[in-house]
């Protein structure tokens, strides 16, 4: 079995040197060297013992994604190939740095203590929720903790999206196209998290161009079809609403269906963007204009943030902030922070589903 030694001695470097590019700590190697032992790990075969490595070091290598769901009946939460190119992200980066991801679903604060007393982990992801309860039940954890989408107050770091330009955008494209009635659609309005914040960009598009918010225009729905028909029927009630912001691209397409259904045509009738920019979205007939999050991005940021406050927390360089924003805009990422908040951009795309009545 090749050791640690094996790899010092065929590389000509200190087993000390090889430990550090070993257990992640690579900012004290240079890219040269590191790539050398890399090579001697992989030719040789080195496989190393975690078991061993966790009992020496109290580092399990295991980092948690939690996702914080309630219990709902027929709710479809995600659509799971846009949700799984965000994991893949993560999972790849983890491992390249030497880290194993495991995921959970909790539904209650029940289950999330459960898992801390049960497991022993090097690091957080945490998404879905912004619940007090649950956050204070994570400020008992010692281990690096990141919160996803979660818009978390106090002292943990959130990554997520421009949700409140989203809405604007959406909103502004319709409004620029001549749509004056323009209905509000989303699971709830009012999470604190980033339907809250489409809505945000949904009211401040509407002031800006000089138009009142309605509230007998904006609907609460699941994104389940008999209640996406539901909001259509509802939506078609009130005569004069000519376009649609749905706060999801599966909403968007289960409106569309209904009022397809309904027997009104997408956009001559009424036109509808979506959010996310999710495979579905190019799959519709009409194609579905939307806000493009970019998933990969996010995941890529948080896992990064993740490593580094990881690596910081095992005795390596302390992270400053705006090094790490500066290393990230260099990989093409427009990424900016407000207060504890990692930021990154959205997009409108405009396909078919907004017709112009100007």
């Amino acid at each position: 079995m090749t050791t640690i030694k094996d790899i010092a001695e065929y590389t000509g470097v200190s087993a000390t040197t090889v430990s550090n590019v070993i257990h992640g700590r690579k900012n004290r190697v240079s890219d040269e060297t590191v790539r050398r032992i890399e090579e001697a790990i992989d030719k040789l075969g080195y496989v190393p013992n975690l078991f061993a490595r966790s009992l020496v070091s109290s580092s399990s290598k295991v980092v948690a994604l939690i996702n914080f769901i309630p219990t709902e009946a027929d709710a479809f939460f995600v659509d799971e190939s846009f949700q799984m190119s965000f994991l893949s992200t993560i999972e790849t980066i983890l491992r390249k740095n030497g880290y194993f991801l495991m995921y959970r679903r909790v539904e209650n604060i029940e289950d999330l203590k459960f898992f801390l007393m049960n497991w022993n982990v090097d690091g957080f992801f945490v998404s879905g929720t912004c619940d007090p309860e649950f956050v204070d039940e994570m400020r008992s954890v010692k281990t690096p903790v990141v919160f996803i989408d979660s818009y978390v107050e106090g002292d943990f770091t959130d990554v997520g999206h421009d949700d409140s330009e989203g809405g604007y955008l959406a909103t502004t494209h319709l409004i620029e196209r001549g749509h004056k009635r323009i209905a509000f659609t989303a699971p709830t309005v009012q999470d604190g998290r980033y339907m809250e914040q489409r809505y945000i960009g949904y009211r401040n598009a509407l002031a800006a161009a000089g138009m009142e918010a309605d509230k007998n225009l904006v609907f609460e729905s699941g994104v389940d079809i008999d209640s996406c028909r539901n909001t259509a029927e509802k939506i078609l009630s009130t005569g004069d609403v000519t376009g649609v912001v749905a706060t999801t691209d599966i909403m968007a397409a289960g409106l569309m269906a209904a009022f397809i259904d309904m027997g009104k045509s997408i956009p001559d009738d009424i036109s509808i963007i979506g959010f996310d920019d999710t495979p579905l979205s190019r799959m519709l007939t009409p194609r579905l204009t939307t806000i493009r999050q970019d998933m990969r991005q996010k995941a890529q940021v948080a896992t990064e943030y993740m490593v580094d406050i990881m690596n910081q927390a095992h005795g390596g360089i302390v992270i400053n902030s705006k090094d790490f924003a500066r290393r990230i805009n260099d990989q093409g990422i427009k990424m900016t922070t407000r207060a504890n908040r990692i930021i990154l951009p959205v997009e409108l795309v405009v396909r078919d589903s907004v017709k112009d009545i100007k």
